[in-house]
C-alpha cells in the first residue's frame, strides 16, 4: 500500500476537487444523465464543502479527495475520489477502515452511497463489510451500524 496523508482542504483546492471528480466520475455521469460541463461546474460551486473535505496526498502529490459529514449519530462518506494513477493501491481501503474504526469506537452508523454503474467501488465497500440497502434509480446506499 502507498503511504498517504490527509490534509484539510482550503478554498484553493476547489479546482483540484472538481478535476478529480470529473476524472473519476465523468464516464458514469455521462452514461446516466449526460455530462453538461456548465451544469457540473455550477453544481460543484454550490456543493463544494471545504470544511468537510480533505485532500489525499501521496509522495507530496495531490492524489484524491475525501468528503465526510459527521453528526452525533453517524458518519457519512459523501465522496471518496482517487485519481486513477493512485487507485488499487490500498488507499481507499485504508481511508474507509479509518472511518470504520472511528464509527465503531464512537458507536455510530457509517454510511455512503455509490453509483450503480460503479461496480469497482461497490466491491470495495462490500469487502469492507458495508451492507447494501435500497437506493434510487442511479445509486445504492450502503452502511455499517455500530450504534448502541
Amino acid at each position: 500500500m502507498h503511504q498517504f496523508i490527509l490534509r484539510n482542504a482550503t478554498i484553493n483546492d476547489s479546482d483540484f476537487f472538481y478535476k478529480v471528480k470529473k476524472t473519476v466520475l465523468k464516464d458514469y455521469i455521462e452514461e446516466i444523465w449526460g455530462w453538461e460541463e456548465n451544469f457540473q461546474i455550477q453544481f460543484h460551486k454550490e456543493n463544494f464543502h471545504v470544511d468537510e473535505t480533505q485532500i489525499i496526498i501521496v509522495d507530496e502529490n495531490n492524489a484524491g479527495t475525501v468528503e465526510v459529514k459527521e453528526d452525533s449519530e453517524k458518519i457519512f462518506i459523501s465522496s471518496l475520489y482517487i485519481l486513477p494513477a493512485y487507485q488499487n493501491k490500498g488507499i481507499g481501503t485504508a481511508i474507509c477502515n479509518d472511518y470504520i474504526s472511528k464509527a465503531e469506537k464512537e458507536q455510530k452508523r457509517i454510511e455512503l452511497e455509490v453509483l450503480k454503474l460503479n461496480v469497482h467501488a461497490q466491491r470495495l465497500y462490500k469487502n469492507l463489510g458495508f451492507a447494501l440497502t435500497e437506493g434510487d434509480d442511479t445509486k445504492y446506499f450502503m452502511f455499517k451500524d455500530f450504534n448502541k
